[in-house]
C-alpha cells in the first residue's frame, strides 16, 4: 500500500520550497507575462500548466485507487493546491499588509491543510 499522505506531504513541501526560493523570479515572470505573449505561453502553459496537469493526473490516480479522499473535481483541487501554495510561498511577501507569520509556520500550515484535505489521515 502506498503512503499517499506521505506522498502528498512530500509533493506540497517540495512545491512550497521551490516557489519560496524563487519568489522574486516568479513575481517578475508573472507580472511580465502580461506584456510578452511568448513568456506567458512558456509560464502559464508550460511551467504552471505542466504542474497542474501532472498533479491533476496524480490526484485522479490516487483517488481512483482509494488512496486519497474523493474531491468534486480533480482539476479544481489541483488548482486550489497550487494557488494556495503560491499565495503563501510567493505573493504574501508582496502584499501591502502581509501576515506576520514566519515562513516556516506558513509552510507547515499549507502542507498540513493540503494533506488533511486530500487524505484520510
Amino acid at each position: 500500500m502506498t503512503d499517499a499522505a506521505g506522498e502528498v506531504r512530500a509533493i506540497v513541501s517540495e512545491l512550497y520550497d521551490r516557489l519560496a526560493a524563487n519568489r522574486h523570479r516568479i513575481k517578475l515572470i508573472d507580472t511580465s507575462a502580461r506584456d510578452y505573449p511568448e513568456l506567458a505561453a512558456l509560464w502559464f502553459t508550460g511551467a504552471r500548466g505542466g504542474f497542474l496537469g501532472l498533479f491533476r493526473d496524480y490526484l485522479a490516480d490516487r483517488i481512483g485507487r482509494r488512496q486519497l479522499a474523493p474531491v468534486p473535481d480533480v482539476t479544481a483541487a489541483a488548482r486550489l493546491v497550487l494557488e494556495t501554495t503560491v499565495f503563501w510561498a510567493v505573493h504574501r511577501h508582496f502584499d501591502a499588509m502581509p501576515e506576520t507569520i514566519s515562513d516556516a509556520l506558513a509552510r507547515d500550515t499549507v502542507v498540513h491543510f493540503v494533506v488533511r484535505a486530500l487524505t484520510r489521515e
